[in-house]
């Protein structure tokens, strides 16, 4: 079956995770993403923590289904070959340090002289612009500095950053969703695009309502925990069995349906309870009524009941839960990557099912510069290619031979 981005070409200069989120996500609905990795060692998740005869798992995980080249911008003969490829690719996708393309001498000016139609995409910390844009990023810093920290975890503790990295995945989506815009109108017009990406701004677009009624008001935002400040009982609470199960009553009407649920009638006819005002005014007493009840149930028990209401609930799961969870299973969520030498690793897939596009749980994940010589064939002679690149080829082996040996 097709898939609607067959015929794209993107060139992916990303490392690390927000950048290779995004061409990810490309390459799953048909893009042809060219991943290009300085020699002689390439993308630093091809080291991570779990690597098997030379195939990381880390790798696997962000860059499944890419074709990976090696080029060094510096190398003239390189950037030559680059600019060819330009010529025939809709998007060149980057999260280098603000201005290191300009310093290549393959900035967006440059770009766009050689395909009118070409999309810059740049995804940083903090911008190409402003007075923070050299400044280094990680998912964590940018956390810290776009305030979400600041009402994560629980009041009078100090602020914890999010489990999962939301600053480089929400920079990653939004690059996507950036380039695919661009990409749509330079079909339409013949030209294209700089899409510049910051993750900071990714991460304030995500505190929407407490941000804005912080710029209303200007009352700052404080740690609520698991709970919410409008309404309760919302939040964690643990059962019989020692699991933990989250819990949003947050209308009135689901009020009324988590009291038959618990088979509390004189909850659901206390008048000082109706409101969402009032149960929020006195969340700590509801939170230790629903705390007693929760402890005489298992999280199955419980789940089963607050089912039977259409309750909005979810068991605190961990990764062993969710790997075996059965949505999951029937949505085939997890999926194979598997390296030319067979190392395969399981790792999370595609989100986006769509009609008409097969769901694909197979996936080549390939060795750094695996197809370097297939794609310059379309922009060079045999000769000249194996000429510039057969040493920087076998620099490479010998270099990642070296550091897998460690």
């Amino acid at each position: 079956m097709s898939k609607p981005l067959e015929g794209l070409r993107i060139l992916d200069f990303t490392q690390f995770m927000s950048g290779p989120m995004c061409t990810l996500l490309l390459s799953d609905f048909g893009a042809e993403v060219i991943k290009i990795e300085n020699p002689p060692l390439g993308d630093v998740t091809r080291y991570g923590t779990i690597v098997e005869d030379g195939a990381s798992s880390h790798f696997a995980t962000r860059n499944r289904g890419k074709k990976s080249i090696v080029m060094n911008m510096k190398d003239e003969s390189h950037k030559k070959m680059f600019l060819e490829l330009v010529k025939q690719a809709d998007a060149v996708i980057e999260n280098y340090k603000p201005g290191t393309l300009e310093k290549f001498g393959v900035g967006y000016d440059v770009l766009e002289q050689v395909n009118p139609r070409i999309v810059l995409t740049s995804i940083s910390g903090y911008g190409q612009t402003g007075p923070y844009a050299s400044h280094t990023a990680f998912d964590q810093t940018v956390q810290a500095e776009s305030g979400i920290m600041s009402i994560t975890g629980f009041p009078g503790q100090e602020p914890v950053k999010c489990g999962a990295p939301i600053a480089d995945y929400c920079g990653g989506l939004m690059g996507c969703i950036g380039t695919l815009m661009a990409m749509m109108e330079a079909q339409r017009t013949g030209h294209g695009r700089r899409v510049d990406v910051s993750m900071m701004d990714s991460m304030i677009f995500c505190l929407e309502n407490a941000m804005s009624s912080y710029l209303k008001d200007g009352k700052i935002p404080q740690q609520t925990g698991n709970g919410y400040a409008s309404s309760a009982p919302i939040g964690a609470f643990q059962c019989k069995d020692g699991v933990p199960l989250m819990i949003s009553v947050s209308t009135d009407s689901l009020w009324q349906s988590f009291c038959k649920a618990l088979d509390q009638p004189e909850w659901a006819a206390d008048p000082s309870l109706a409101t969402m005002t009032q149960r929020a005014e006195r969340r700590e007493e509801v939170d230790a009524m629903v705390a007693e009840i929760f402890r005489q149930y298992t999280a199955d028990e419980l789940a089963d009941k607050l089912q039977a209401v259409k309750m909005v609930y979810g068991k605190v799961n961990n990764f062993e839960a969710v790997a075996n969870h059965p949505q999951v299973q029937h949505r085939q969520t997890m999926v194979q990557a598997t390296y030319p030498n067979g190392v395969s690793f399981k790792v999370p897939g595609n989100p986006i099912l769509m009609s008409g596009m097969e769901r694909q749980t197979e996936y080549e994940a390939v060795p750094l510069g695996y197809n370097t010589i297939e794609v310059l064939r379309e922009v060079a002679g045999e000769a000249e290619i194996h000429q510039v690149f057969d040493p920087v080829l076998n620099h490479v082996e010998e270099t990642v031979k070296l550091r897998y040996t460690k």
